[in-house]
């Protein structure tokens, strides 16, 4: 019977892992809508794969959005629970700074970026993936084109 239990219990410490970071597959959707307030937002959605037996919770930390190399806003985003195993999207949303265009650097970006028909957008920043009381840090540093008109 002891040769059971430290069998069983080497078979437990042999197929325990720590918990990895999800993996980052890309941004699946980049879009302009109004909010409850009838401001101007960018909505995102990233795109992930837990690899993890469990879930956990992503907590994000300063993330920064560029347009075109300039600072734009910070993310809005609640903590998010991770399903285990498997694909998931994190809605994030940016509060869209109307002051961003009113600088005259910014504003010849803009009618640049219309004639272009397309913006470059940048996501900086840091994630944290908590499981069964792990803090994990995960640097975000995304760029997109994205078209203004379709």
């Amino acid at each position: 019977m002891k040769k059971i239990s430290i069998l069983l219990l080497l078979l437990f410490f042999a197929t325990c892992n720590m918990p990895q970071v999800p993996e980052f597959v890309g941004i699946s959707k980049i879009d302009f809508k109004k909010n409850k307030q009838g401001k101007l937002v960018l909505l995102t959605h990233a795109k992930y794969h837990n690899p993890n037996l469990v879930g956990g919770t992503f907590i994000l930390k300063d993330v920064k959005v560029f347009i075109d190399n300039k600072y734009f806003a910070n993310v809005n985003s609640q903590d998010y629970k991770v399903p285990a195993k498997k694909d998931f999207e994190i809605p994030l949303e940016v509060d869209f700074d109307m002051n961003f265009f009113k600088k005259k650097n910014n504003i010849f970006g803009a009618l640049n970026a219309a004639l272009k028909n397309k913006l470059t957008v940048q996501y900086n920043g840091k994630i944290y993936f908590v499981n069964m009381k792990l803090n994990i840090p995960y640097n975000i540093d995304y760029e997109q084109e994205v078209k203004i008109y379709q």
